[in-house]
């Protein structure tokens, strides 16, 4: 397989995904098992290991005996259970956390760099499915024997590899149930052209293990130096992936700048600058970035023509999210109507984050008040999966349009749904739309919008203006990568402040001016 027919099968895993992760596995006939599992497997009896419900014993003493005490008494209690095995996993410990990533491409890379006589194979798993994952951080115990699947995210203060890396971790109870994962077999001929496919767009071991450890191990004495010449477009590159890793935006795009002034004619250096100018909050600015990106989505990155590759997959794969970022950018920027108009785009292509475009294409559609709209977005955005964020601007729309019976729903069907946050946001705007029906009972009523502010127009407001103060919509959902090297910029557009039911006799409104 040509290395582009590879990326297409990879990326065609997850065609019909709310959330994909990847893993790479170097061999074909490899089981998904942590290493926890192996370390326990060759120190226990094969029959004792065959027993699941006593491997899962096994796997929670380990931890806690081999790993979290320990490490708990050399850190103090300054990180969480979860944490601490995120650390040790990325440092070589055998723990009960499987690397899951968010990128098919850094999956690839780790199934291909390594045994090269030997078939590879990239599983695939939707954690974005309530049927099948749940997140470890909302549950009091994540190793709770009796959730299938559990995934954590690490946090990006943990390791500037588990940024560059995108990591997603898995914890295996013992094993993920085969029903759940897809998966592709790489052909051993194939790993030597995708590596270099790979390496050209920005995968190395310099950029995906961006920390002292990888530092060092990448200028190890058997290593072989390059000389050290004038710094190479594609080092400038790697040097901006690992400040933007690390937070140091305004040095990522300082490397950036040096990118694109050597490869002015391809589009990754612009997806680069755009994800960090969006980072910094330079959304005008990252707005042109990923202009100047579409315009060079012809040449998506610098190929060496002695690959002989097509650009094709590549070029599928950033115009989704170029799309979405750019749209995220001019929300945020206050140009809903450019917004809705690239996530139009970004949601006709396969492969983009279908829940995150309706999400964020019906804020700028709320914001330019075309409520109907905007729940049809919303609604549509919670088929893929829902969620109390939905549930509450659902209701707002209601709110907006002064259909409050259904927005009471709206609000109560969020407030039994996760994010926890939101969820207590529905249930605090579901009480103030009680009142409101309440007051209303039996009376007339007119609903007119200005200024922000939700007038009710209705008699029995003779004993003045009674005001109710609802949650706005939450923001938006982040920036994804879009040039093969960085993680989730700025969140853009931060959603609306807030809705105000006045309750007013006609005579008593404000005139618009």
């Amino acid at each position: 397989m040509a290395p582009e027919e590879v990326v297409e099968a990879v990326v065609g895993l997850s065609k019909t995904s709310t959330r994909p992760v990847y893993r790479g596995q170097a061999d074909a006939t490899w089981q998904l098992q942590s290493g926890a599992v192996r370390r326990l497997q060759a120190a226990h009896a094969k029959e004792l290991m065959a027993d699941e419900s006593t491997l899962r014993s096994l796997v929670a003493k380990y931890h806690k005996e081999q790993l979290i005490i320990p490490m708990e008494i050399m850190d103090g209690a300054n990180l969480s259970d979860l944490q601490r095995l995120s650390v040790l996993q990325h440092l070589g410990a055998g723990t009960g956390l499987l690397d899951f990533t968010e990128s098919p491409l850094v999956a690839l890379w780790f199934a291909c760099t390594e045994l090269p006589d030997k078939d590879a194979q990239v599983f695939a798993l939707d954690i974005g499915d309530p049927q099948v994952a749940r997140n470890g951080r909302r549950l009091d115990d994540p190793f709770d024997l009796g959730q299938a699947v559990v995934y954590y995210e690490p946090d990006r203060s943990l390791g500037a590899r588990i940024v560059a890396q995108q990591s997603v971790f898995v914890i295996c109870k013992p094993q993920i149930p085969n029903q759940y994962v897809k998966s592709v077999v790489v052909p051993k001929e194939s790993k030597e052209p995708l590596r270099a496919y790979l390496t050209q767009l920005g995968l190395s071991q310099t950029a995906l293990f961006g920390d002292i450890p990888g530092l060092a191990a990448a200028n190890a004495t058997r290593v072989g130096l390059h000389r050290m010449d004038l710094l190479t477009p594609e080092q400038h590159r790697d040097l901006g992936n690992r400040a933007y890793q690390l937070g140091r935006y305004d040095d990522a795009l300082a490397a950036y700048e040096a990118y694109e002034a050597m490869r002015p004619d391809t589009a990754q250096p612009y997806c680069l600058k755009g994800d960090t100018l969006a980072a910094l909050g330079r959304f005008n600015e990252a707005d042109q970035a990923y202009t100047r990106a579409i315009a060079n989505l012809d040449q998506p990155a610098f190929l060496d023509k002695n690959l002989r590759v097509n650009p094709e997959p590549i070029r599928n794969m950033m115009s989704p999210a170029l799309y979405y970022n750019r749209g995220n950018v001019r929300a945020a920027a206050g140009d809903h109507h450019g917004a809705v108009a690239d996530f139009d785009i970004a949601f006709q292509h396969d492969g983009g984050p279908k829940r995150d475009i309706l999400k964020n294409r019906g804020n700028s559609k709320f914001a330019l008040e075309t409520f109907a709209e905007a729940h049809r977005d919303f609604e549509a955005a919670g088929v893929e999966r829902e969620g109390s964020d939905l549930s509450l601007a659902m209701g707002n729309c209601k709110v907006m349009t002064g259909e409050f019976e259904e927005a009471l729903q709206r609000y109560l069907d969020g407030s039994g749904l996760e994010p926890e946050e939101t969820a207590a946001s529905c249930t605090r705007s579901a009480e103030r739309v009680r009142r409101i029906l309440e007051t209303l009972r039996g009376h007339d009523f007119q609903v007119i919008r200005e200024a922000g502010v939700v007038f009710v127009e209705t008699k029995c407001a003779r004993g003045g203006p009674i005001d109710f103060s609802l949650v706005g919509n939450q923001g938006n959902t982040g920036n994804i990568p879009s040039g093969f090297g960085t993680a989730r910029g700025g969140d853009g557009y931060s959603g609306t402040k807030g809705i105000v039911v006045r309750f007013a006799l006609p005579t008593s409104r404000p005139k618009e001016a």
